[in-house]
């Protein structure tokens, strides 16, 4: 198959060698750059670390430098990925959720009580709903701190165009910004009609709802949110097509 990947580099990178090896054709076009913000995390009063994205760990280990002790803090984690990522990093009290926001906040729930802490969320300078609201609702007081800036790009490079205007088989999408910025793209180089042919394998039906209005041949969504399920739905597409 013809795939097009567009998570940023360096996850991009992994994924391709993944897929190269099982015979596909991959063209990589990241639609956001990941900028780190110079945060500097506090956990005075902070009894665990809500982790919805392996992005924001480069700040946390910039802290478990200066404080070893802090790698002590419970981390909980957005999926299996996320959580091999910040264990490799140093954590030492890893949990991982199913895979998406409102998952880790009924981990979050489950395991600890609104009387011994807040939960700190290092996260992006843009915050989708799902955490804070069912975590606020059960009594938690969770800390917000950005510590890294995804910037949509603004245009489509030009071998990412030729290659969609000749076919590509599938697109895969992680992230409902990451859908919502592709839809848009699309709709500005006038790319709508060539994705007739093309599936759209999204991570979660919110990715999807990011770019379900574009012409696609179908929309499909991984039966959970991690990426070795989005290989396996793209491999799915394979012997559909």
């Amino acid at each position: 198959m013809r795939v097009l990947i567009t998570r940023p580099v360096a996850a991009a990178q992994a994924l391709a060698q993944t897929l190269e090896a099982r015979g596909h054709e991959v063209w990589i076009e990241p639609l956001l750059t990941i900028e780190p913000l110079p945060a500097t995390l506090q956990l005075g009063g902070v009894q665990a670390i809500a982790l919805t994205s392996a992005h924001a760990l480069p700040a946390l280990e910039r802290l478990w430098a200066l404080d070893p002790a802090a790698m002590r803090v419970r981390v909980f984690a957005v999926g299996a990925a996320t959580a091999a990522a910040a264990r490799r990093a140093g954590g030492t009290r890893v949990e991982a959720a199913d895979g998406e926001a409102p998952d880790l906040a009924r981990r979050i729930v489950a395991s600890c009580r609104p009387t011994d802490g807040a939960i700190l969320h290092p996260c992006g300078t843009e915050v989708r709903a799902g955490l804070a609201e069912p975590l606020m609702a059960a009594g938690f007081r969770l800390i917000r701190q950005p510590v890294y800036h995804a910037r949509a790009v603004q245009e489509l490079s030009g071998q990412t165009r030729q290659a969609l205007r000749q076919g590509v088989d599938a697109v895969l999408l992680h992230s409902p910004r990451t859908a919502e910025t592709f839809a848009r793209l699309v709709r500005q180089h006038g790319l709508n009609r060539d994705l007739g042919e093309t599936d759209a394998c999204c991570l979660s039906a919110a990715v999807a709802d990011g770019c379900r209005a574009l012409r696609w041949r179908g929309v499909r969504i991984a039966v959970r949110p991690d990426q070795p399920a989005l290989v396996e739905l793209l491999e799915a597409t394979d012997r559909r097509c």
